[in-house]
C-alpha cells in the first residue's frame, strides 16, 4: 500500500475479505497504525473505528463533546481512557464521529482495511473522508455497480483482482484438507469422485470449496449416491440476462414499425405492451443499481 489505495475485486466467496485481513494483520506486525473495518451497521462500524483509533493515536475529540466531569479528568490525569470516552462516543451522531475519525486520522498516516465495500450512503461518505487522508485497501464484488462506489473508484491507485481456482488446485486443496479431516468413503473410487466433484462444482471458489467439505464431514459415511449431492451457494455462477433484455427491447421497438407499416393492429397493442414492460424494469434495475 505505500504507492497508494487498493482495491481488491472478485467473486464472492473467492477470498478478498481473507486477504483484507491477513495484509491488516501484516501491517500491524510492521508498526504501521491500521484500523479494520468489518461488516456492521454504521453506528457500530464508526464505535468500532473510534475505539482503534483511541488506542492506537489517541482521539481528537473537541472540548464541547465533553461533559465537566470528563474535562476536569482529562485536565487532572492528562489523557482519557476508552472506558471513560465509549459513552460519550456512543451517543454521538454518525456525522460527529465521523469529524472525530476523520480529525484523529490527520495526527499520523492511517492504513484503513474495509473488508467489504458494498456499504450505504453513510458508510460510503465516512469512506470517502477517511481515504482522503490516510491510505485504504478494501475488498469488493466484481458484480457491485452501485453509483456511490464508481464514485469512490478512481481513488483507488491500484486494483488487485482475485480468480478463482483452477481445477487441478481445487483438487489439490481437497485432498489436503481430507488428509487433515479425514471423511469416510465407501471406497477409494468415491473418495476421487467426490473429489472431482467438489472442485468442479465449487467453480474454483474457496468459501463454496470449504462449505462443502464441512457438509460432507457432517455424514457418517459418504456413499457413491451422496458424493455429486454436495453444494454451496458460493460456487453459482449467475446469468447476466442484460444482452437478453436489451435484444428484446429492439425487437419489440421493430415490431411496433413493422406492425405499422402492415396495419397489424395486434402486433402494434403487443410491441407496445412490451415497451412499457421494459421501460418499467429498466426504472428497477437502475433503481437497484443507485443503492
Amino acid at each position: 500500500m505505500a504507492g497508494g489505495n487498493v482495491l481488491v475485486k472478485g467473486r464472492p466467496g473467492v477470498g478478498k475479505s481473507a486477504i483484507i485481513r491477513q495484509t491488516f494483520q501484516q501491517a500491524q506486525e510492521r508498526g504501521a497504525v491500521c484500523v479494520l473495518v468489518d461488516d456492521r451497521n454504521t453506528k457500530a462500524m464508526a464505535l468500532s473505528l473510534l475505539e482503534q483509533l483511541h488506542k492506537a493515536l489517541g482521539l481528537v475529540v473537541p472540548g464541547e463533546m465533553l461533559g465537566p466531569r470528563l474535562k476536569a479528568k482529562a485536565k487532572r490525569e492528562g489523557g482519557l481512557t476508552w472506558n471513560d470516552l465509549s459513552r460519550t462516543m456512543l451517543r454521538l451522531p454518525v456525522m460527529d464521529a465521523a469529524n472525530v475519525i476523520v480529525a484523529t486520522m490527520r495526527k499520523q498516516l492511517v492504513w484503513v482495511f474495509v473488508e467489504g465495500l458494498e456499504v450505504g450512503p453513510q458508510k460510503a461518505e465516512l469512506f470517502t473522508r477517511m481515504i482522503e487522508v490516510g491510505l485504504m485497501a478494501a475488498a469488493i464484488d466484481d458484480s457491485n455497480r452501485r453509483t456511490r462506489i464508481s464514485k469512490m473508484a478512481w481513488r483507488f491507485q491500484t486494483t488487485v483482482e482475485l480468480k478463482p481456482l483452477t481445477i487441478e488446485q481445487s483438487e489439490q486443496i481437497t485432498r489436503n484438507w481430507l488428509e487433515q479431516r479425514p471423511i469416510r468413503f465407501t471406497d477409494e473410487r468415491t473418495k476421487d469422485r467426490f473429489i472431482n466433484h467438489v472442485a468442479r462444482d465449487s467453480g474454483g471458489i474457496p468459501a463454496a470449496i470449504r462449505g462443502m467439505l464441512e457438509t460432507a464431514s457432517m455424514e457418517e459415511e459418504v456413499t457413491p449416491a451422496k458424493a455429486r449431492t454436495f453444494d454451496h451457494g458460493a460456487g453459482v455462477t449467475y446469468l447476466d440476462m442484460t444482452p437478453l433484455i436489451v435484444l428484446a427491447l429492439v425487437v419489440a421497438i421493430a415490431g411496433r414499425y413493422i406492425s405499422r407499416g402492415l396495419g397489424e393492429t395486434d402486433m402494434l397493442v403487443l410491441s407496445g405492451v412490451a415497451s412499457a414492460l421494459f421501460m418499467g424494469l429498466r426504472f428497477f434495475m437502475y433503481q437497484m443499481r443507485a443503492r
